[in-house]
């Protein structure tokens, strides 16, 4: 029953919180007004949260990695981009990109100091559950020393960090597509570069997600460097289609009992192999004059 009440409040809140934007509003009139409506939502959610007690303790844990992050991320989004865009200059584009790949860069330092936990984010792992989703559990994590004091009651060291990792991701996205923006209209400075012509992903979702995880743990862009969400930031704005969290999806991928873990990259080996098959019955002198030269 929460899970389901909450999830509709929740995408309702979102709808509403779409409809400010586009109020002929201030930024501090529309901060006032997004607030307002996150803090009532946060009112309900966590009184049930007081109220009404956990099935068990997997039900707690379930609560408090994939539901509770995403309701606190909002609040946290909405603040960071409120002060973030106070901070902008106005009319100058040279400088407004240049903020944006500052907070860039500082939000990669960040994730880079949170390592060990992302990576746990993102990856889905749950060998720490027990003491990242359960209420009042003992944390002797060097980690989460750094996590300020929580209403026990209602929170997790966990959901606290999980919430800043969502939040964090979104404002991360939000400066891409500004900075997108920014160089389409000012190509002589550009960045980042948008292609001529984009492609549809008309695949499942899914799909993308396995080949997103496929380019990133073989280190194929940027040395190896580059991050999981950079990676799947490009591949959003390459296709037109939105992921929305990787972890959550990969979580899909890892349940998967009757089919293959990893269909889809299977489906494409299989695929290239049936070609190259073809390809050699149909060019069989090809064969015999690699075999000469060899």
């Amino acid at each position: 029953m929460r899970k389901n009440t909450f999830k509709i409040l929740f995408r309702d809140l979102k709808n509403r919180l779409k409809l400010i934007s586009g109020h002929e509003l201030n930024l501090i009139e529309k901060f006032n007004e997004v607030i307002g409506l996150i803090a009532a939502f946060h009112k309900e959610l966590n009184d049930h949260v007081r109220k009404i007690p956990f099935k068990d303790k997997f039900d707690e844990i379930y609560y408090h990695k994939f539901e509770r992050p995403d309701y606190m991320a909002i609040k946290i989004y909405y603040t960071l981009l409120f002060k973030f865009q106070c901070s902008l200059p106005v009319a100058v584009p040279e400088l407004r990109k240049s903020c944006y790949l500052e907070k860039l860069k500082e939000l990669d330092n960040w994730f880079r100091d949170h390592r060990f936990l992302y990576d746990y984010y993102r990856m889905g792992y749950t060998d720490l559950d027990e003491v990242l989703f359960i209420r009042g559990a003992e944390v002797t994590l060097p980690y989460l020393q750094d996590i300020p004091e929580l209403d026990k009651t209602i929170s997790t060291p966990g959901d606290y960090l999980f919430s800043l990792f969502i939040a964090y991701e979104k404002l991360q996205e939000y400066l891409l597509t500004e900075l997108l923006k920014l160089d389409q209209h000012n190509p002589e400075f550009s960045a980042i570069t948008s292609p001529k012509k984009s492609l549809d992903w008309t695949g499942e979702i899914i799909n993308l997600v396995e080949l997103g995880y496929a380019i990133w743990l073989s280190g194929q862009l940027g040395s190896g460097k580059t991050g999981l969400q950079e990676i799947f930031n490009w591949l959003e704005a390459s296709f037109g289609v939105e992921v929305g969290i990787p972890a959550n999806r990969f979580r899909e991928i890892k349940r998967r009992k009757r089919l293959s873990r990893t269909r889809f990259i299977d489906f494409c080996k299989t695929g290239l192999l049936n070609y190259m098959d073809d390809d050699d019955a149909f060019h069989p002198d090809d064969e015999k004059d690699k075999h000469r030269f060899n």
